[in-house]
């Protein structure tokens, strides 16, 4: 029989984890999110459903990232899950491309965190997922490097150096830099790296174009180092994300 203050305790936990849940539901441009040791759903908030095309929660409860992302994208978001668990370490602000329900890539910063029993025995993971958009976040408005992230993912195609986005902002490279690390936690320079992949994965779904073609498009210097990024941010080939996306 539980002892009166172990069935207290029960309770709060119950009820923390009650209230912890209503809260997210009120957050706007948050996305709130539970998984099992599986990584599969067991609770997302309102938000979070609704940009998935989702409306009733029987949907979600039980799927995982494999039945709404591109393999590869699932078999990414499965992996840091995994390595959330095993390690009992979060991972903070983490920021990835996502896609929504239809089809449309953005970025996400995401921050999860192990679910573990007092033995420390992996339980699942509970994270947070907001949009990096200046236009929602008056934080970045307010910051050289925000309103550099807006150019840069707006002219995908452009050859940016970062000398030039520091003068047009008006601000000195290396204060720059910092900015984009404290605010996404990538250089200038892997931000639009990034970015130019990002961009080429989306004409990579919606067009025909020869790859060598999206390559040229994008700044690259040839298919061959295209490729070599594509895989190194996306953990998969051009080719093979076209054919699976």
């Amino acid at each position: 029989m539980n002892s009166p203050e172990k069935s207290i305790s029960i309770l709060l936990d119950q009820a923390l984890a009650k209230s912890m849940r209503e809260i997210f539901e009120h957050l706007p441009d948050v996305y709130f999110f539970i998984k099992d040791h599986r990584s599969r759903f067991v609770h997302a908030n309102s938000a979070l459903m609704e940009r998935l095309g989702i409306r009733d929660p029987a949907e979600l409860i039980g799927t995982g990232d494999h039945d709404r992302y591109p393999p590869q994208v699932a078999d990414q978001l499965i992996a840091g899950d995994r390595r959330i668990m095993e390690s009992g370490e979060p991972l903070i602000d983490h920021l990835e491309v996502l896609f929504d329900r239809i089809g449309t890539l953005e970025w996400f910063s995401t921050s999860k965190y192990p679910i573990l029993d007092k033995d420390g025995t992996p339980l699942g993971v509970v994270g947070v997922t907001r949009s990096y958009s200046t236009r929602k976040n008056p934080h970045f408005n307010n910051q050289a490097a925000g309103r550099a992230m807006d150019f840069i993912s707006e002219n995908p195609t452009a050859l940016l150096r970062v000398s030039d986005l520091a003068k047009r902002f008006g601000i000195s490279e290396r204060q720059l830099h910092r900015q984009f690390l404290n605010l996404v936690k990538l250089s200038p320079r892997e931000f639009i790296l990034r970015s130019r992949i990002q961009a080429a994965a989306a004409d990579l779904r919606n067009s025909g174009d020869p790859i060598s073609f999206i390559a040229d498009k994008f700044g690259f210097c040839d298919q061959s180092s295209f490729t070599r990024q594509f895989r190194k941010i996306l953990g998969t080939t051009p080719a093979h994300y076209r054919q699976t996306s």
